[in-house]
């Protein structure tokens, strides 16, 4: 009888732990994965990184004391993954996916591919030489760029999830948003030579 009431003790244990990080952890999972695609690139990726993110979220829960700063807490969890899997790259580099294979198929079709992108809406055209852009940047400015426009932390809050003095944020902030422009002057200026 003992061991049924504890297995049952476990279980709802195991469903307030559940509920706690879909209150708190899940909510935010739109916001990790508009920030995991601005740092990798690429939308599988993105899902990967998230993936992993929530699951170490999951398991470190107990460590969340403090829940109205839990989105700051899953965003440092998520830089923290990234980094990983960035020192890493090399080695993960080496493996081909099916989509490196279909992207090198199709790169012979490069004249369509030009005729088709002058077709594209404005807007869509402005967005992904944003995200190309966003990319170009170094990864401290990224991060900083990411966390501030896309997850909408405070300099506070981003000075917490990077581990770094205010005032640092503010400068990699002022200096990516910078590096932004540059980039995105360089489009533009590209789009009027054409």
């Amino acid at each position: 009888m003992d061991h049924l009431r504890s297995r049952r003790l476990s279980i709802e244990g195991k469903s307030e732990r559940v509920q706690r990080f879909e209150d708190h952890v899940l909510v935010h999972l739109h916001d990790l994965y508009r920030a995991a695609l601005r740092l990798t690139g690429q939308a599988t990726d993105a899902e990967d990184l998230v993936q992993e993110t929530c699951l170490r979220a999951f398991r470190a829960l107990d460590q969340l004391k403090h829940l109205p700063a839990a989105k700051a807490w899953v965003f440092a969890i998520l830089r923290s993954t990234f980094l990983r899997l960035v020192e890493r790259g090399p080695a993960r580099a080496r493996l081909v996916s099916l989509e490196a294979i279909e992207d090198s198929l199709l790169a012979s079709s490069e004249a369509l591919r030009d005729t088709y992108e002058s077709f594209l809406p404005t807007r869509e055209t402005q967005m992904q030489e944003l995200r190309h852009a966003m990319l170009k940047l170094p990864l401290p400015y990224r991060e900083a760029v990411i966390l501030a426009h896309i997850a909408g932390f405070s300099y506070r809050e981003m000075a917490e999830i990077l581990d770094i003095p205010v005032g640092t944020v503010m400068s990699r902030l002022f200096r990516g948003r910078r590096k932004l422009r540059t980039y995105l002057g360089e489009w533009s200026s590209h789009l009027e030579l054409r």
